[in-house]
């Protein structure tokens, strides 16, 4: 019997292992938060077309300015040019629902707050109301139209050209621009924070400078110590909650003076205006304190 000829073992091959997906990138993760901002501000457009909700229309709002409260900085510390075009339309389209807001925090939330202050009824004399329901029912009308001529796939097109101008834009690169846009926006808030006591276009200001300050920073987070940012975040979301009801206020103010004429002689009026001055102060100087003790914070951009 012929002995069976010896075969050599052949190994079976083993499928290689997948290569190990590549970490985004830093100015991957930018683009994508700003991608997040735009299709909330889209769903949120779309909710409003089919029926008008004062938080949808403030969720449109805080969507756009979180855009274009940022990306004119950050554009401009980058290689290439600017999207101008899209921040200009960003701007136009947030600046037509602004009337609607500031009438749905009167009647929502500043009137409310007045009344229960009490010694001044339980509501507003009814044809003073009458005429403020009546000219809130014809800013959410204009803010609808304008969301109906607000339509982002233009906006978004072009950001997303600029975008893919910017991939090869490394994290320390991007990182170092971080940098600069946040201390922009700091010196910003400290020099319009000085003069925000002399009257309500000075507090709007500083108002603004810290919502461009608190998004900048939230924007460019995953880039710095988690623990700091934080501390900047909560102290920035303090000033800006009592320079919001202090703006609240002074709004409030103008509107009664511009929309109700007889706002001069009218017992309730006045006593709502005299409130609202005097509450608004108040809210300011809750905000100048909260501001000492953000400038105590390090600064933890700079190191």
């Amino acid at each position: 019997m012929s002995a069976i000829p010896h075969q050599p073992s052949q190994s079976i091959p083993r499928p290689r292992p997948p290569k190990a997906a590549k970490p985004p990138s830093a100015i991957a993760d930018l683009c994508a938060t700003y991608d997040g901002y735009l299709a909330k501000a889209s769903k949120a457009r779309s909710a409003l077309l089919r029926k008008y909700e004062p938080k949808a229309l403030h969720a449109w709002r805080v969507s756009l300015r979180r855009m274009t409260a940022t990306l004119d900085h950050v554009a401009a510390a980058l290689p290439g040019e600017q999207p101008d075009g899209v921040l200009a339309q960003l701007k136009d389209f947030r600046n037509a629902t602004g009337g609607a807001r500031d009438l749905d925090i009167l009647l929502d939330e500043t009137l409310p707050a007045f009344l229960a202050h009490g010694g001044h009824g339980d509501r507003l004399e009814g044809e003073l109301l009458h005429a403020l329901n009546a000219r809130r029912v014809q800013g959410h009308q204009e803010a609808v139209e304008g969301l109906k001529k607000a339509r982002l796939t233009t906006a978004i097109h072009h950001f997303h050209a600029w975008a893919e101008t910017q991939r090869k834009v490394s994290d320390d690169e991007l990182r170092a621009a971080a940098a600069s846009v946040i201390d922009t926006r700091f010196r910003q808030l400290r020099k319009r924070a000085a003069r925000m006591h002399e009257g309500r276009t000075r507090l709007h200001r500083a108002r603004t400078a810290t919502k461009k300050l608190r998004y900048t920073i939230e924007l460019f987070q995953p880039l710095f110590p988690r623990e700091a940012t934080q501390a900047w975040l909560e102290r920035l979301a303090d000033v800006q909650t009592h320079l919001g009801e202090a703006h609240d206020r002074l709004t409030a103010r103008a509107l009664c003076r511009e929309l109700l004429p007889q706002a001069r002689e009218h017992a309730q009026l006045k006593a709502l205006r005299r409130w609202a001055k005097e509450t608004a102060a108040e809210a300011a100087g809750k905000a100048g304190h909260s501001l000492e003790r953000l400038h105590k914070l390090g600064h933890y951009w700079r190191h």
